[in-house]
């Protein structure tokens, strides 16, 4: 543990903790209960474990291949590539899987679409408390720091979308209303590509490790795009509030 790691999670806590006790008082007619509201910030805590045993597996045979290409040689294709696997797809899976045994777990308690939004706030707020926390490091400055700040509400809000579309695709089973399929293949594909899209203007951007300027150009345009869709998201519901709240995913009892 060191000191870099203690402050970027505890900014993530206060920060994420601060918009979703937000997003948690708007529901109407009234807020979930306690349980339903903290518990799942628990579980998603796992999110991010359950991804390691699969990336190091990959990693692993990727150094054992003679013909692999390192990180800082890709080009943009290879990068793709690699970020879809590590980051945009193993990543967003990991969570869904967290995201569908919560709502397993709270399937008789989880009353519209609003509800299932929050949970998927809950699965990313735990993953990138336990990420913030991995990614801390000693030779981590303070710029750095806030730079990284940017994209702290990314998991949260990229899962936020994830559970909306689920939540839809429940609320279009229940009333007739929109396409349930569509509405579950989006639910995976919206927060993988944008995800697989900033990790390669990013993390995987092997143009910046070379020190070349096309690849700060990249970099900066996944930072401002990313703050874009977060600000877009956290708008879009914030002032939805009401109309999300009102679909129903919770079945009718014959009268």
């Amino acid at each position: 543990m060191n000191a870099m790691s203690i402050l970027s999670t505890a900014i993530t806590i206060v920060f994420l903790g601060f918009l979703y006790w937000r997003m948690v008082k708007r529901e109407i007619p009234e807020p979930v209960g306690w349980l339903q509201a903290l518990l799942p910030i628990a579980i998603g805590l796992l999110s991010h474990p359950l991804t390691i045993p699969f990336s190091m597996r990959y990693l692993k045979a990727m150094a054992a291949d003679p013909n692999a290409v390192k990180l800082s040689e890709m080009n943009l294709i290879q990068s793709l590539e690699r970020a879809l696997i590590l980051a945009g797809g193993l990543e967003e899976i990991a969570k869904l899987i967290l995201i569908i045994v919560i709502l397993l777990i709270f399937r008789k308690k989880v009353k519209n679409v609003y509800e299932y939004i929050l949970i998927g706030a809950c699965v990313g707020i735990g993953f990138s408390i336990i990420e913030e926390f991995s990614y801390g490091a000693d030779d981590a400055t303070i710029v750095s720091t806030i730079v990284r700040m940017i994209s702290v509400p990314a998991h949260m809000t990229f899962n936020m979308v994830m559970a909306e579309f689920l939540g839809r695709a429940k609320f279009s089973k229940l009333n007739g209303k929109g396409s349930v399929v569509l509405n579950y293949v989006l639910a995976l594909l919206v927060p993988i590509v944008v995800h697989t899209l900033y990790d390669v203007c990013t993390a995987f951007n092997s143009s910046m490790m070379r020190g070349e300027v096309s690849g700060m150009i990249r970099a900066l345009i996944g930072y401002v795009a990313l703050l874009i869709y977060e600000l877009i998201v956290l708008v879009r519901f914030k002032k939805n509030t009401a109309t999300i709240c009102g679909m129903s995913t919770l079945v009718k009892e014959a009268a």
